[in-house]
């Protein structure tokens, strides 16, 4: 949503009213339905906002001369209609009409000003009683300050921020060596920020969402996962990267696209971005990609890996709390397979969401999450938690990843726990594309390549 899209919903009348229409319904139970009816500029009534059994009425014109609506507004005095069949004040036709039998009609004033009339009906006659008049008229000046004050709202924010009165104030701005956009902009921001708090915010990550995905989205990275034994590259995960401006990591990026409803489509993005990366990794070295269950659910997330090398391919599933639908992540899974897709759980170890989906899905890759990497050295607890999942893993026949390696003594640890597998700053940092076909040119770690492959054991493969 717009800045301007969010200052008119926050501040439109007929929001307003509809607001004060739902409330007179719960106030007054009997009610059956509820209207305001605005002065017009020719001595007429306009059912502008109803609800209920009056729903049918909006656009209605009743005169105020001869109404009893027009009563209550002349008079300044809350109207009773006990029946509508018998009551001379009123038009039996058109409460025949609309289903009225018994209805109450309080004047909205403002000072002098005649706003309109706020209308409860019910079908029933005698619906209602005397403290539902006393309670409905209470509220009238109340009610009339909010529509009144949300009429003339609407009408200066619009003389502000509308075309041409943003183009009658860009001269004068012009003049002062200011953009007239950028004035246009911070007027929006102020307004916005005042009616409804925070959609300025809002709406400047959205169109910084927008952006990079009119830009074909991130920057990949591949960070090397490697064979603990020699350091030999079996697989590569792809990592996003924003340029700014804001300067600030990924992982916000993609919180606040999905704070924003694009969570889904930056992901996609991403993983479009990450398998252009794939033809130009040496075979057999997968390449692994990081989606939230949204993105792993979703069918276009198959449509862009039946487009790839798929069987060459790690969908790592990267959040675990709030997921809902197990049985659409078993779907997944199951697809993802036909396509000879690997599934990882990320993160793994950290709570009982995870490890509840490596028992769910079976995955053909567990990764150690970096927190129970980090200091495991020094930590009996961690060790043990870590030895627990390497033997789940012999199990099951799952791989076990080590994420977040940053010192030899947490990679020779990992290593006399019988990890076998792992990536980290000790082990390669996030670089580009070349940086990491630089590294599988060397000659030692060509030959491990190719002799891996020759030997038949597919790197990356479970041994």
């Amino acid at each position: 949503m717009g800045l301007h899209e969010a200052i008119t919903t926050a501040s439109d009348p007929v929001t307003v009213m509809e607001r004060v229409l739902a409330q007179a319904l719960v106030l007054v139970p009997s009610a059956e339905g509820a209207a305001i009816e605005l002065s017009t500029s020719d001595d007429a009534l306009a059912y502008a906002a109803a609800n209920g059994n009056l729903a049918d009425a909006l656009g209605t014109v009743v005169p105020v001369a001869g109404s009893l609506s027009g009563l209550a507004l002349a008079t300044g005095v809350t109207q009773h209609c006990r029946d509508t069949a018998t009551d001379c004040r009123t038009d039996p036709t058109l409460c025949l009409e609309l289903g009225i039998s018994s209805m109450i009609l309080v004047p909205l004033r403002r000072g002098e000003d005649r706003i309109g009339v706020l209308k409860v009906a019910s079908s029933k006659r005698a619906a209602f009683g005397s403290l539902d008049e006393t309670i409905l008229a209470d509220l009238a000046p109340f009610v009339s300050t909010v529509i009144g004050a949300a009429v003339e709202l609407a009408e200066v924010t619009h003389d502000l921020l509308g075309l041409s009165g943003a183009a009658g104030h860009a001269t004068v701005e012009t003049r002062h060596g200011r953009d007239p956009s950028e004035i246009v902009r911070a007027r929006s921001a102020f307004v916005a920020n005042v009616v409804r708090p925070g959609v300025a915010l809002h709406s400047r990550v959205r169109d910084r969402i927008e952006q990079v995905l009119a830009d074909r989205g991130p920057q990949m990275v591949l960070q090397p996962i490697v064979l603990l034994a020699d350091h030999e590259v079996v697989e590569a995960e792809a990592l996003a990267r924003f340029v700014g401006p804001p300067e600030r990591g990924p992982d916000v990026w993609f919180a606040e696209a999905a704070a924003v409803g694009l969570g889904k489509e930056l992901e996609l993005c991403a993983i479009e971005r990450a398998l252009e990366l794939l033809p130009a990794l040496p075979e057999p070295l997968r390449l692994a990609v990081n989606a939230g269950p949204t993105t792993f659910c979703s069918t276009e997330l198959l449509e862009l890996l039946a487009s790839s090398a798929s069987d060459r391919v790690v969908v790592e599933l990267t959040e675990h709390t709030g997921i809902e639908d197990d049985q659409g992540l078993e779907r997944s899974c199951a697809a993802l397979r036909e396509l000879g897709t690997h599934v990882a759980i990320d993160d793994t170890g950290t709570g009982f969401a995870s490890l509840s989906l490596v028992l769910k899905l079976a995955p053909e890759i567990i990764k150690l999450d970096r927190e129970l990497t980090t200091g495991i050295d020094r930590d009996p607890v961690r060790r043990a938690l870590a030895k627990a999942l390497v033997a789940f893993g012999n199990e099951t026949g799952a791989r076990v990843i080590a994420e977040g390696i940053e010192t030899a003594a947490e990679l020779d640890v990992l290593v006399g726990l019988g990890i076998e597998y792992g990536q980290g700053y000790f082990l390669g940092r996030p670089a580009r594309l070349e940086s990491l076909l630089a590294r599988l040119r060397r000659p030692d770690a060509r030959c491990v390549l190719r002799g891996r492959a020759q030997a038949g054991n597919p790197v990356g493969a479970a041994p």
